[in-house]
């Protein structure tokens, strides 16, 4: 377990999927020094998307004790802390909501047309699956879940392929996903997840992914916790500052081409450095009410007590 700021074994260990853009804010943290001006040494690895159960691989990790933080959806974390997990939020990551994707030629063009398509999602509880239905609930009276076919591919990089095999009509995509794909001109963007939100009453756009550690470091280690959640902050706005900097730490965005990489990036800049105010903890409430539905394993009624580290998001 790491130091407090100010000693020489002062450490966060991290973990992110390779193909996601946690990643990037990470890069941007070390590549910057903001780990070292902030007073602890932040060191993180790349891993792969796949479940491993219910949890996500960085979940499983994070649970292990094999990593001190990791990003997860508020949905993720309030299941686990139901089922006992000292798990919290204690700082906020942003808006990180994905798109449905179709082929260009086929009969998918807005949520109404759900009825009767297979939708593939990396698993049947991911938050973008559970919004799309609650916005057909609310505005169009049916639930996808019902009506269409639900296609579960266990990560984000076999949901992809199993679109382009054409084994699923349609796919909710992860946000980062979706610019080079629609680029190649095979495939559209039906809707972007979170310009979504508005249609459910009383729902703002708020951050939905946050960076999560155990109950222990965060009562053991509270300085180590806000050194980092500085160095994200700080990140953030250097991020969006300086577009140069934001292709450097994204890698591979500037190989797709201009258009691509103009198009990840407005879709990262409307998600990621959101302002947080502490009101935000009852509007993720109200959020998940609305997207709970009467399956199991859908959004939770309400949010456990912890599910937001106290004192730290402010």
């Amino acid at each position: 377990m790491s130091a407090e700021p100010g000693s020489r074994q002062s450490t966060l260990r991290a973990a992110f999927e390779a193909t996601g853009s946690g990643g990037w804010l990470m890069r941007a943290i070390v590549d910057g020094g903001l780990d070292r001006a902030n007073g602890y040494r932040l060191v993180f690895e790349l891993g792969d998307d796949r479940m491993r159960g219910a949890r996500q691989a960085t979940e499983a990790r994070l649970i292990a004790g094999h990593v001190d933080v990791i990003d997860t959806d508020w949905l993720s974390l309030a299941r686990h802390r139901a089922a006992g997990l000292p798990l919290a939020a204690a700082a906020p990551y942003g808006a990180i909501f994905g798109g449905l994707v179709a082929p260009r030629d086929g009969a998918l063009r807005s949520p109404t047309d759900l009825p009767g398509k297979r939708i593939g999602v990396v698993h049947a509880q991911d938050k973008n699956w559970l919004l799309l239905r609650a916005v057909c609930r609310a505005q169009h009276d049916f639930d996808p879940a019902l009506r269409a076919q639900c296609v579960e591919t266990g990560s984000k990089t076999a949901l992809r392929q199993a679109l382009l095999d054409g084994r699923v009509d349609g796919a909710l995509l992860y946000w980062h996903q979706v610019p080079a794909l629609v680029a190649g001109g095979e495939f559209v963007e039906v809707c972007d997840l979170i310009d979504l939100l508005p249609d459910l009453p009383g729902v703002a756009t708020v951050p939905s992914t946050f960076f999560v550690f155990h109950d222990a470091m965060l009562a053991g280690q509270p300085a180590l916790v806000r050194a980092f959640a500085r160095s994200v902050a700080e990140a953030a706005v250097r991020l969006r500052a300086d577009a140069q900097l934001w292709a450097r730490v994204s890698g591979g965005a500037a190989d797709a081409g201009d258009g691509v990489e103009a198009a990840l990036r407005r879709k990262w800049l409307a998600r990621v450095g959101l302002p947080w105010t502490p009101d935000m903890i009852g509007a993720l409430g109200a959020l998940a009410a609305r997207l709970a539905g009467a399956a199991p394993g859908d959004a939770p009624q309400q949010l456990p007590d912890g599910t937001f580290a106290a004192g730290f998001l402010l």
